[in-house]
């Protein structure tokens, strides 16, 4: 009996010491081509990768990014190929393999339209029998039962910038799309004149919280997950985050215009 009471007290000491263990000092994670929040071509690598830097700065992890398609990173992150990815909605089936953090950035998707075209649009119904697009692999959300239903008629384009301009063509009535996204993708892409031209509607059909995602079979998961947090919260907390969001919303993530 004395033998298997120490085996268990050197294996409790063993456990806090894992526990106690400090964060890998680097890391790398799976990133994304989503401009504003994500790109490999836009400064600090868009707002939301800053943001996660900064956050694991101020917690004493340093992040190197790794750009992949989504579905490769997140199959990496299944995997434990990789320690995490940034940022993800979370889901029931990404909880399995992974942990989420407190969100990093938060949006909200509204309907662009023609300022020559005023709607009311405040309810999916106000939308029937107009023609909406979505970009390739984006799911319709709160879209899906009035398309199924033949009430919307429903386009599929090549990308954001590809709905824009179906909109300033008058190929399509409505573009349901984040608002950040949508913003800045006319920003860079448009010129001022058509910018003019196309309107976001303020209100907001979905919002959406979007979380560093780390693999579960990342040693250390938890603790490098609460890490992040602490250091994300202080981070709110110095008004470091209200700067950096005033830079997002004025286009300072944007990068180069094209116009």
């Amino acid at each position: 009996m004395r033998g298997f009471w120490l085996g268990m007290v050197c294996l409790g000491l063993a456990c806090r010491a894992v526990a106690a263990e400090p964060p890998p000092a680097r890391i790398e994670l799976a990133n994304g081509e989503w401009a504003p929040y994500l790109s490999e071509r836009l400064p600090r690598r868009g707002f939301a990768s800053h943001i996660v830097s900064e956050a694991f700065r101020l917690a004493g992890v340093q992040v190197v990014y790794r750009f992949y398609p989504w579905a490769r990173a997140e199959a990496m992150v299944r995997g434990g190929e990789i320690a995490g990815s940034v940022v993800w909605s979370v889901t029931p089936e990404r909880r399995q393999f992974a942990l989420f953090s407190d969100p990093v950035v938060s949006d909200e998707e509204v309907a662009f339209h023609l300022a020559s075209r005023p709607m009311k649009a405040e309810r999916i119904e106000d939308f029937y029998g107009l023609g909406m697009a979505t970009p390739n692999g984006s799911r319709l959300g709160v879209w899906q039962q009035a398309v199924d239903a033949g009430r919307i008629h429903h386009y599929v384009t090549k990308d954001v910038q590809s709905g824009m301009h179906q909109l300033l063509l008058g190929r399509i009535d409505f573009f349901p799309i984040v608002r950040a996204v949508g913003l800045s993708e006319l920003r860079r892409h448009f010129s001022a004149t058509e910018r003019a031209a196309i309107v976001a509607e303020p209100h907001a059909f979905s919002r959406f919280d979007y979380c560093l995602m780390i693999s579960r079979r990342q040693p250390g998961a938890e603790a490098l997950l609460a890490r992040f947090n602490q250091g994300l919260a202080r981070l709110r907390a110095s008004g470091e985050y209200r700067r950096l969001e005033r830079d997002f919303h004025a286009g300072v993530y944007d990068g180069p215009s094209v116009r």
